[in-house]
């Protein structure tokens, strides 16, 4: 993937043109929806403030100190969520009322939403030096997931309607974020290495890594157990049933392999940036950090179709397992797709035995329970173990500096 960047001045004015669309669709709400309501009141007024301030901040301030602090902030958590609610809500209107274009309607609202967030990202994400700072805001970018699943697109349309109500477009448009907020931070632009074969480098250590990974997806895939101790080792159920093989089952999975991935590379190069001067620690805190971020984000799951906050927190710690193992494939393999394969397995998997809508995770306070608890995390956390030694860990670290266009032998590539 080739590099591709605008100067400054031109995201500013794509960013000017997005609030400027903003600003006109709210006032036509107003003027012939009658839109009035206490909620369009606050959010009308909220986005008059913050125009107001980008106005000041661009024309009297020139994007410097407090204001501009302010304005960061300001701009990240509510235009993040604005932008993609203005753009549901111009896509719902054209759907609506000029349905003979429907296809084409949806693939030019694609389209947008893969940028939307683009100019907002570089402008006020990019300039972040801090680590933690970093993470906050991809965490408020992060927001764009979930108000595309509201376009109306038609079941007439079965594979339109359902990547965009599970959040497909969302994921790919996050990942295309990523490479541009990477390239905004002095990173390398494609998260998807170039692959150089160094003296450390062994194929056999990267065949093992994917033997792994199959055999973390397969124990949490199809691991089946009961009250018996030896069914949390040795018990399994591969029950794909032909009723969930559908476009809902197969979109469902690929969302979050690409989304939650994508999140996950995002993290690597925030932490190695942030603790580069701990040469030591960097790639431990970048693996062991992502995989616990992973695992947090599941929080939010709690009470989904019924899931106690038991069984989340459960979820919350064998997660961690997976994300430990496929952390370390991506940094030593440089290649972002191989993990987002065993995610996409991992979920499509679950999604052939018992439906992508149904029950989420499922904890019952067994003894089996609590064993499998320990598998799921213990067994991938080894592995990540093994590989902090010897020219396996070199790898990673090499990885590492190419991932931050710290190394030279990369460059002549």
């Amino acid at each position: 993937m080739k590099d591709f960047t605008l100067s400054h001045k031109r995201w500013q004015q794509i960013f000017d043109v997005q609030l400027l669309i903003a600003l006109i669709w709210m006032l036509l709400e107003v003027i012939f929806q009658n839109k009035n309501s206490v909620g369009n009141l606050i959010q009308g007024a909220f986005f008059i403030i913050v125009l107001g301030l980008n106005f000041y901040n661009q024309r009297v301030n020139r994007q410097n100190g407090i204001i501009f602090e302010i304005v960061r902030w300001l701009n990240l958590f509510g235009l993040s969520t604005l932008f993609p609610s203005v753009w549901v809500e111009i896509g719902n209107y054209f759907l609506k009322n000029v349905p003979q274009l429907e296809i084409l309607w949806v693939l030019l609202l694609w389209m947008s939403y893969l940028v939307l967030l683009l100019p907002l990202a570089i402008l006020f994400a990019g300039s972040l030096k801090n680590w933690f700072l970093r993470l906050i805001g991809v965490g408020l970018l992060g927001t764009q997931y979930g108000p595309d699943s509201l376009l109306k697109i038609g079941k007439n349309l079965p594979w339109l309607h359902s990547i965009t109500s599970q959040g497909v477009v969302a994921a790919f448009a996050l990942l295309i974020l990523a490479c541009f907020l990477g390239k905004a931070w002095g990173f390398h632009f494609n998260p998807n290495l170039k692959f150089v074969k160094s003296r450390n480098f062994q194929y056999s250590v990267l065949l093992l890594l994917v033997l792994f990974a199959f055999i973390d997806v397969f124990y949490n895939a199809f691991i089946n157990y009961d009250k018996q101790i030896w069914t949390a080792f040795f018990r399994y159920s591969i029950d794909l049933q032909k009723k969930y093989f559908t476009i809902a089952s197969f979109t469902a999975a690929l969302e979050p392999g690409i989304f939650e991935e994508t999140e996950r590379y995002l993290a690597i190069i925030i932490l190695l940036a942030g603790f580069n001067q701990y040469r030591n620690l960097r790639v431990p805190i970048a693996i062991y950090g992502s995989a616990l971020l992973f695992g947090l984000s599941h929080l939010g799951n709690v009470g989904w179709n019924g899931e106690t906050f038991e069984a989340t927190i459960a979820q919350v710690i064998g997660v961690m397992g997976s994300g430990f193992l496929w952390a370390v494939l991506y940094l030593y393999s440089g290649k972002l797709w191989l993990p987002m394969i065993f995610h996409f397995l991992m979920d499509y998997l679950a999604n052939l035995q018992s439906g992508w809508n149904s029950a989420g995770w499922q904890f019952d306070s067994w003894a089996t329970d609590y064993i499998s608890e320990v598998l799921m995390v213990l067994v991938p956390l080894a592995v990540t173990v093994w590989m902090m030694y010897g020219k396996k860990r070199e790898v990673l670290e090499e990885n590492a500096d190419r991932l931050m266009n710290l190394s030279p032998e990369f460059n002549r590539h």
